[in-house]
């Protein structure tokens, strides 16, 4: 199951939407974070139904075949619990590790258990290594 299931869920589901962090404790958290070299992708789901990411969610260097890890997500609930998408559409952003420096395009893949992970393939790297993608 992935992102992009909309089978009936068996597994927990959390609110429609993600309560946001308090903004002195969202600093605590990321006072310690490293943020040199990492790789913010924003992402974007227009469709309706149920979501979650898994861990198993890696830039993939389409050079060296490097794989950057998931590090953080916002916005977004982790497997195996599910949310529901806002009529609106949903909006998170996922921060993983440093892609390596030869690196110009790389893959985002979601690896799943079974079929139904999601990819977005031939992102073109850029100097701030922030991307914008729709699911």
């Amino acid at each position: 199951m992935s992102i992009l299931d909309t089978v009936e869920i068996a597994e927990p589901v959390a609110p429609v939407t993600v309560e946001p962090v308090a903004p002195a404790l969202r600093e605590e958290l990321l006072a310690g974070v490293d943020e040199r070299g990492q790789v913010t992708v924003r992402c974007r789901i227009d469709h309706g139904g149920h979501v979650r990411i898994w861990r198993s969610t890696y830039l993939v260097c389409r050079t060296t075949g490097h794989r950057s890890e998931l590090l953080h997500a916002d916005g977004i609930t982790l497997a195996p619990m599910w949310m529901a998408v806002p009529p609106a559409g949903l909006c998170f952003t996922l921060v993983f590790s440093p892609l390596p420096p030869a690196c110009g395009v790389f893959d985002l893949i979601e690896v799943v258990d079974g079929a139904g992970g999601f990819s977005v393939h031939g992102i073109a790297r850029n100097a701030q290594d922030l991307y914008h993608v729709v699911i």
